[in-house]
């Protein structure tokens, strides 16, 4: 079981329908109590309501929760059509795949969570990793590409 303490850093998964698949980047404001596995965690750009005073918290279960993946390595990361990707909209980084490549550096990632097509520039694109057994790994599928790629 994981243990968050107090102003670290996190990403949350909602169980919530219609956003299965999302990852929202937030701070943990303290453990429920002390002997749960609850979290108190303030959200970075999810607000209370409309007028975007307050931001979010809401009292988690530790499995919600995953530190910030690491920064991706200094090569450059070259997306390519049928490639699973993390893409950052709506607030948050949702789960899709490349389903075209534009110029200029675009792509047309199909966001299972929306069930539509949406342009991104790939600056807003990431290779999805999990959070498996307290270290950062490679999905199956970023595995066999770069099976492919060596």
């Amino acid at each position: 079981m994981a243990q968050f303490k107090p102003g670290e850093r996190v990403e949350v998964s909602s169980h919530d329908p219609g956003f299965r698949g999302s990852w929202y980047a937030g701070t943990v404001v303290r453990r429920e109590a002390k002997n749960t596995n609850r979290y108190v965690v303030e959200y970075d750009q999810l607000y209370e309501d409309e007028s975007g005073e307050k931001l979010l918290q809401e009292t988690l279960d530790w499995i919600q929760l995953r530190p910030p993946p690491p920064p991706p390595e200094k090569k450059k990361v070259q997306f390519k059509f049928g490639d699973e990707v993390e893409a950052f909209y709506s607030d948050g980084r949702w789960e899709g795949t490349i389903t075209a490549e534009h110029s200029g550096g675009k792509f047309v990632v199909f966001l299972r969570g929306f069930e539509e097509q949406i342009v991104f520039e790939e600056k807003d694109l990431r290779l999805p990793v999990q959070w498996v057994r307290g270290k950062w790994e490679p999905r199956f599928e970023q595995v066999q590409r770069e099976k492919e790629v060596s």
